[in-house]
């Protein structure tokens, strides 16, 4: 019984595996670990929301974003969401004028730019600030990746018959990030099994296990997406 056990913890040795860290497959060749086992989100691509009432700061200067400053020309915007703007995101001035509606219902800032995600689409943007007004951009492929670069980028139009395969290596944590580059629609869509979706954004996904994952609209057999983790 020693010896088998021994053997075990060799085996976790030599892959690089232990109870306390569960190792991410980047894909990317970024080196992120998730701080225990229960950790959903792996480190790299960890989120901080801009929620309703919060404010975003843009400095004109330097042409960044930040969630506070003190800095003269500073611009200071606050997140309002309500039922006449379909839960969509708006950001007014100070004085209560609106300074720009976003085709979201989730952004965030990371490496000074602020990024805005239409789960309803799964679509990605950065908001930018040309000629005294505020405007979205849609992400490029290697924008998306430098934001996650713990994701592998699957986009719908890589889908066939509505499956696609995904590589998981062994003992490790794979995260995917969906990206629609189609006109199709994926409001009130969800995963199954739900506890891959981790994050406020509904394309990002935090994989362990093999076999199937379904996006569906309540399970309905139409538009439905499988991924097939092997």
């Amino acid at each position: 019984m020693k010896k088998i056990f021994s053997a075990i913890l060799l085996l976790f040795a030599v892959v690089g595996f232990n109870l306390s860290t569960l190792a991410c497959d980047c894909g990317c060749g970024a080196k992120c670990k998730c701080e225990s086992i229960k950790n959903e989100e792996c480190n790299c691509s960890s989120i901080e929301g801009l929620y309703d009432k919060y404010q975003a700061v843009y400095l004109p200067s330097n042409k960044v974003w930040t969630t506070g400053s003190m800095v003269d020309d500073r611009i200071v915007l606050t997140k309002k969401t309500t039922e006449g703007s379909g839960s969509y995101s708006e950001y007014y001035y100070g004085n209560g004028k609106l300074a720009i509606a976003l085709n979201s219902n989730f952004e965030f800032i990371k490496d000074g730019q602020l990024i805005a995600v239409d789960n309803a689409k799964l679509k990605y943007y950065k908001v930018v600030y040309e000629k005294k007004k505020f405007k979205e951009i849609l992400l490029t492929d290697a924008e998306l990746q430098k934001l996650f670069p713990c994701a592998e980028i699957v986009k719908i139009s890589q889908f066939k018959n509505g499956k696609i395969k995904v590589d998981k290596k062994l003992f490790k944590k794979k995260l995917v990030l969906l990206v629609n580059d189609t006109e199709n629609y994926y409001h009130k869509y969800s995963f199954k099994p739900s506890y891959v979706q981790t994050t406020d954004i509904k394309g990002l996904m935090s994989i362990k296990k093999y076999g199937n994952i379904e996006f569906s609209l309540n399970g309905m057999e139409e538009g439905k997406l499988i991924i097939k983790v092997r």
